[in-house]
């Protein structure tokens, strides 16, 4: 079961990497493998203390948002957004969750002192490794409730309409001057934190916050909406921006909570095991 769920996660790497290799951008794709070798490292780390236990688990909550829109409050209105997570358990401190949310964004503020709103759907796909505070495995009695942090890769899939009327209120010398509507998948690093606690013998719940460092910076429908075009010294165009790949003002949230199943892949627990791990 360990290997299955490690090829699945390599298997989904290669994806994001794949998609990477479509940018033009060489310190791009060098800066996500990069990523990607320090995530496959922990993995392989933690995977030799590992103990057969998992957990499945479905989300619910509202999303959050910080980017180029001012004087937005951090959870302006309801934005429903659900999902569901499978989470490896490699030992009582150590676990891999692969997640998928769906939802809705939504804010409404101001750029430059000019009033603009965007709202969306938006599609998350995400690996991480989870760290418990205290030792906890799911319905033991030991610990009933911990902590935690996680952190780890993924991508985002959302639809992007930039409106060059719209920009121009805002920024008069931004270079493009064409409408463009498209589909992004940008890559991202999400991280957070939560509490969880056990509610019964194969039941559990918890609270969490997470957010999206996105690698993009189309998700609000504002490109780098203050960058310009300018003749420099050598009097050829050129275009100052103020955002790129690993800069940019793009950083969607969830605030949810969700129920856990546990799911015993090991039926024959070996006792020597839990009181060496625990």
């Amino acid at each position: 079961m360990l290997y299955k769920f490690l090829s699945i996660i390599v298997f989904r790497i290669n994806e994001l990497v794949t998609c990477l290799k479509l940018l033009s951008n060489k310190r791009v794709r060098y800066q996500m493998r990069k990523f990607v070798l320090v995530f496959i490292a922990v993995i392989f780390t933690v995977s030799g203390f590992a103990q057969k236990s998992a957990d499945i688990g479905i989300w619910g909550g509202s999303s959050s948002y910080l980017g180029d829109i001012k004087q937005v409050p951090p959870i302006q209105t309801f934005n429903l957004n659900i999902g569901a997570f499978f989470r490896y358990n490699f030992n009582a401190r150590v676990a891999a969750r692969a997640q998928f949310l769906a939802g809705s964004f939504a804010a409404d503020g101001f750029v430059e002192d000019i009033p603009f709103e965007f709202k969306k759907n938006a599609q998350d796909v995400s690996v991480m490794v989870e760290i418990n505070y205290l030792k906890y495995i799911l319905s033991e009695r030991k610990t009933p409730f911990t902590p935690y942090i996680l952190a780890g890769l993924g991508v985002m899939y959302f639809p992007y309409k930039f409106e060059p009327a719209i920009a121009a209120t805002i920024n008069p010398d931004y270079p493009l001057k064409e409408g463009v509507e498209e589909s992004v998948i940008a890559a991202s690093i999400p991280f957070g934190f939560g509490i969880k606690a056990s509610i019964g013998e194969r039941l559990g719940i918890g609270v969490e916050y997470q957010m999206r460092k996105l690698l993009n910076d189309k998700f609000d429908n504002l490109d780098d909406p203050l960058s310009f075009e300018t003749i420099n010294s050598a009097g050829v165009a050129e275009t100052i921006k103020y955002t790129d790949f690993s800069h940019n003002n793009d950083w969607p949230g969830y605030l949810g909570m969700f129920l856990t199943f546990k799911i015993n892949l090991d039926p024959k627990a070996c006792p020597a095991y839990d009181r060496k791990h625990w």
